[in-house]
């Protein structure tokens, strides 16, 4: 099994290639999810907010806005061409309550006690230990704070992501795990979430299923989703022709 670090290299790789690509309507769930999350937690202006694993800066852009002019967002990602991306978001919606840093999630560099809440949008199942992540984030939460994270749930772009599955093993792509072909299934079911919550010591704990409107009304749609997203990663383990 590979340890922590080199899982960590090869997602800050994956992730750094596909920045320049990653924002477009295929991905538009993105935005969708980070401004029903910061909805859901109900952000007040004056809040200190960490984004773990920022991406291009969906949820930091949507958090920044809510919490403005006082409060401020720390942001992190392994992807330094990501954060680079986001930077220019944020300058686009002339943002200036955001920092940005290149930082692993399991181990963020933040003194104690120092978050109202800690956001992360779809990046928690790219984390080799998840719930060593979550009990990092306890030690730079201030008393009472909380924790949000989004994934996509069973049935997410279904049929067509069991049609890929399919597909990459006629052509010879073989999964490690069958059951778990991509990161975020080990997060897919609510119950899996509470599991790993209450695990790293979370109480009160709520989960929320909510569709997001994504829609895809073409084959092309979908092979552009591919493309701007980790799915592409499994594409290119093809050889040659077969790819």
């Amino acid at each position: 099994m590979q340890d922590h670090d080199a899982i960590v290299e090869q997602v800050a790789a994956l992730f750094d290639r596909l920045a320049d690509v990653h924002d477009g309507a295929a991905t538009r769930f993105h935005p969708f999810a980070a401004d029903r999350l910061v909805d859901w937690m109900r952000l007040r202006p004056g809040m200190r907010v960490l984004d773990a694993g920022t991406g291009t800066g969906a949820v930091a852009v949507a958090a920044a806005q809510r919490i403005r002019p006082e409060g401020r967002v720390q942001a992190i990602d392994l992807s330094e061409r990501m954060l680079d991306v986001a930077h220019a978001n944020l300058r686009r919606m002339a943002l200036d309550n955001v920092d940005l840093y290149p930082m692993d999630l399991r181990r963020p560099e933040f003194r104690s006690d120092y978050f109202d809440v800690i956001l992360s949008g779809f990046a928690l199942p790219f984390v080799p230990d998840m719930g060593g992540a979550l009990r990092a984030w306890q030690r730079i939460l201030k008393p009472g704070g909380r924790v949000a994270f989004t994934v996509l749930a069973r049935g997410a772009f279904e049929p067509l992501l069991g049609l890929l599955v399919e597909d990459l093993e006629t052509f010879g792509f073989e999964f490690p795990d069958r059951d778990v072909p991509f990161a975020w299934f080990r997060l897919q079911d609510a119950n899996a979430c509470r599991a790993l919550l209450a695990e790293a010591g979370y109480e009160d704990i709520e989960v929320e299923t909510t569709q997001v409107g994504h829609h895809i009304e073409k084959s092309l749609d979908w092979w552009e989703l591919i493309e701007r997203t980790p799915l592409i990663g499994y594409v290119d383990a093809l050889q040659g022709d077969t790819r």
